[in-house]
């Protein structure tokens, strides 16, 4: 795969958006996997795995208590999530280093891990620990017989990790979230089940994270009397690039629709105005939206071998169940998804037309969409 044909320069006054090969190419999925999601963080759903869907727990409560442990699908991939017994957070593949069975059925707590089809044992930190027959074996065991340890890390109740090794440490990707939050304190905020709260959805995983940094739409796409584009000050709207995240905030055109003042940072604080949300997106796939109500999560997850597709998760987590009731009426939760749903549905056809230039950037307006791209290019070729 020739990199040039994909390049995305890093001045947004020259640059060109990814060629629609990006988004359709199967071969080019394949790629990210390999390089841009093993070198990035990325959320584990908040449910287990899908057997386990009758089951009200949260993956992070399934492990927290120490020695405790659940399956869960990354990519269509079997992992699970262990705390060891001094409190450490692993992520392992779901699958025995000796004839490849099943090691975690559901969620549990055990000194050991055996596996229900030979009687392998591991313990918390994945490693090797007995198996009959094969006490007496030359050479044996090697670190293959381990379970491969994959980064993993908390913060408040959401789990992540990265499966290769991190471009960053994670306490650095989240620290300009925390900062801008201020006094908000996510613990303890009660998650609200959402209908459709997982469902695949047409449209490549980037063209969601590139529709939701993009500030030119709002007053076309979300145009409704209203709607998103009448409750917010447009004027008022900034991109702030952070590293590996990007911010984008907006003062709400009525200020007992925003944040009270001091809640936020400081630099958010303004005499009349009022911030109506905080719109975080944590390259490369998860969105961190706070509202005075709350948090509602977004991750646009891959569909391995379905390049055009997306498995959109959608989670609410609720501060104020008052304001939350509100959600709709005030910030339109439900009305922006359904337009952006309908938009995406649109580009996708787009997309894979065969008409689809490769277009440009109007650098102040779209520097975020452009910072998205780029980081795209960097990630998987290396750049």
């Amino acid at each position: 795969m020739d990199a040039r044909a994909f390049h995305v320069d890093a001045d947004p006054r020259r640059a060109h958006a990814l060629p629609a090969g990006a988004f359709t190419s199967e071969a080019f999925l394949e790629r990210e996997l390999t390089t841009l999601f093993a070198r990035h963080w990325t959320l584990l759903p908040l449910r287990a795995s899908h057997e386990l869907r009758d089951d009200p727990r949260s993956l992070a409560e399934m492990v927290r208590t120490r020695g405790a442990r659940a399956p869960v699908s990354v990519w269509d991939r079997p992992l699970f999530l262990q705390r060891d017994w001094d409190g450490g957070l692993h992520l392992f593949p779901n699958v025995c280093t000796h004839a490849w069975h099943t090691l975690v059925p559901g969620p549990g707590r055990e000194r050991t891990i055996r596996c229900p089809q030979h009687g392998r044992e591991f313990d918390c930190l994945g490693k090797f620990v007995h198996q009959p027959g094969f006490e007496k074996l030359e050479g044996f065991p090697t670190k293959d017989d381990d379970l491969r340890d994959f980064p993993a890390a908390q913060w408040e109740d959401l789990a992540f990790a990265c499966l290769g090794t991190p471009a960053r440490p994670f306490d650095d990707v989240m620290a300009p979230v925390r900062a801008s939050i201020g006094k908000l304190d996510p613990t303890g905020w009660k998650r609200a089940p959402l209908a459709g709260e997982v469902r695949e959805l047409e449209g490549n995983w980037k063209q969601h994270a590139w529709n939701y940094m993009d500030q030119l739409h709002i007053p076309y796409i979300h145009k409704k009397p209203g709607g998103l584009a009448d409750a917010v000050d447009l004027a008022s709207y900034r991109t702030e690039i952070h590293g590996a995240a990007s911010l984008q905030w907006v003062y709400a055109k009525d200020p007992s629709h925003g944040f009270e003042r001091g809640v936020l940072d400081a630099r958010f604080d303004h005499a009349e105005k009022r911030v109506y949300a905080l719109w975080w997106l944590v390259f490369p796939n998860l969105t961190l939206n706070f509202y005075p109500w709350g948090l509602s999560i977004n991750l646009y997850a891959p569909v391995p071998g379905k390049p055009q597709r997306t498995l959109f998760h959608w989670y609410h987590l609720v501060r104020d169940p008052v304001k939350y009731a509100k959600r709709d009426e005030i910030w339109m939760m439900q009305l922006v998804d359904d337009e952006d749903v309908d938009a995406l549905t649109q580009v996708a056809r787009g997309v894979r037309s065969g008409f689809a230039p490769r277009g440009r950037f109007a650098p102040e307006s779209e520097k975020g969409p452009h910072w998205f791209h780029r980081q795209v290019y960097e990630a998987v070729f290396g750049a």
